[in-house]
């Protein structure tokens, strides 16, 4: 939803930092309406229970576009796109292909929810960015565990099809903002607290400038309120209150999931062999030629099948 309302802001050739809230309602409003005015989705125009659920559903999104935009505006990168899908029929770019030891090939298809891009005088940046329903952020434990790839192979991806330096890889979570408090708080207080409940999670490169690129607010001493910096006040970031790589780093990163891939891979393809043959198709995800014997590829119909533990028997 977040995303065709940006492409529909691109298309109607509205720069979207600078777009207005009412403009913002409308653009929401039209989105939603169309979607439940479609035959299969009359429940939710039937009772004034579901009426409420829409209501409720429009200030939502509407409440995210919001600080997606405050992002936007307070930095230097552009929307490149949203949705971006790696597809062979349908996307912006062919399926992700990595080379398997035995010569092999593994297409992996799946879609960027946005692509941010920045360019300076010598360098363009890209950061990948994830719409959440609920709160997610970076675990290091999860990518060596190979549970947590998914935009770390897109940022690859991007990285081999242009010259980009990693900017950042990050979630932006969708939850409806909920403010409690012990004492009475002001009205500016609460657009505070939601504000920041609204920072995206993740991983940015460790270039003081860089970051600045990302949050033109940021200064010494202080906590970025848009992605997770943290500038001490020698104005470098600060390695424990930030969560920063290297560009060194994240290359590391890319070339340790590629291999992670590889190895899950080549497992599966050998569980779903033998499991087929036994107890018939228990990997619905891995599409394989027949007859079996002539596999040239395996295609996955989105990268969740490469990061599932085996089923043990």
């Amino acid at each position: 939803m977040l995303s065709r309302c940006c492409s529909l802001i691109k298309n109607n050739k509205i720069n979207i930092k600078n777009i207005q809230d009412e403009e913002l309602e409308k653009i929401i409003n039209k989105i939603i309406d169309e979607k439940l005015n479609n035959n299969k989705n009359y429940i939710f125009t039937a009772t004034e229970k579901y009426k409420l659920l829409v209501k409720r559903l429009k200030r939502i999104i509407l409440k995210a576009l919001k600080y997606i935009i405050l992002g936007l505006k307070a930095s230097d990168f552009e929307v490149e796109g949203t949705e971006v899908a790696f597809d062979e029929k349908k996307g912006t770019y062919k399926p992700i292909e990595i080379k398997l030891e035995n010569g092999k090939t593994v297409e992996i298809v799946g879609k960027i929810d946005r692509i941010d891009i920045a360019k300076d005088e010598n360098n363009k940046y890209i950061r990948i960015i994830d719409y959440k329903s609920s709160i997610k952020d970076i675990d290091y434990t999860n990518i060596y565990a190979g549970l947590q790839l998914q935009l770390i192979t897109y940022l690859d991806a991007m990285c081999k099809i242009e010259d980009f330096i990693p900017a950042g890889i990050l979630y932006f979570n969708l939850l409806e903002q909920i403010i409690n408090s012990d004492k009475k708080i002001t009205d500016e207080e609460i657009e505070e607290k939601i504000k920041n409940n609204f920072k995206m999670k993740g991983l940015i490169l460790a270039d003081v400038r860089v970051a600045k690129m990302q949050d033109n607010n940021l200064m010494a001493s202080t906590q970025s309120k848009i992605i997770p910096a943290y500038m001490d006040k020698t104005e470098n970031l600060s390695p424990k209150k930030s969560s920063i790589a290297t560009k060194e780093e994240f290359e590391k990163l890319q070339k340790y999931v590629n291999n992670t891939i590889k190895k899950k891979t080549i497992f599966s393809a050998i569980l779903y062999l033998e499991y087929s043959l036994r107890f018939g198709n228990i990997f619905p995800n891995i599409q394989t030629p027949t007859p079996v014997s002539s596999i040239t590829a395996i295609k996955y119909s989105s990268t969740i099948s490469i990061y599932l533990y085996p089923p043990v028997i």
